[in-house]
């Protein structure tokens, strides 16, 4: 069951980096919940709902002139559970100020629909909240 989740997981990925947030949507359930109040960010926050999700993707979007992220590592813990690791690299469209970072966040998935994303501020952090570090 692990398998289909990361290629699902992977799937939502290469469609953001195509920028076809409708297509990345599709599986993504109505009802999901996108935290994201892990965040330094101005748009910190818990956006609940496909709509909602989309309205953060598309102010991201409009602020950002340049976003790409840069997978590194992806752990399946659970059958449910997908853990990606990575790097984002943004650029403000107005200020054209450069921003890396690393972070994680832990997608859930039930019935082949991400039910729930949750970011963290390290890779470790997002390990101990599956319950493979301490």
């Amino acid at each position: 069951m692990a398998q289909p989740n990361l290629e699902l997981v992977q799937r939502i990925m290469r469609r953001f980096a195509e920028e076809d947030l409708e297509g990345a949507l599709e599986d993504i359930d109505a009802e999901a919940v996108l935290d994201w109040s892990g965040s330094d960010a101005p748009d910190s926050g818990v956006y609940s709902g496909r709509a909602a999700i989309r309205a953060f993707m598309q102010a991201r979007d409009e602020a950002l002139g340049e976003r790409r992220v840069d997978p590194i590592e992806l752990i399946a813990p659970a059958a449910d559970i997908v853990v990606v690791v990575g790097r984002i690299r943004e650029q403000g469209r107005a200020s054209g100020a450069e921003v890396e970072s690393r972070g994680a966040v832990v997608w859930t998935l039930r019935d082949e629909k991400v039910i729930h994303l949750k970011l963290y501020q390290s890779r470790d952090e997002a390990l101990k909240a599956v319950g493979l570090a301490r």
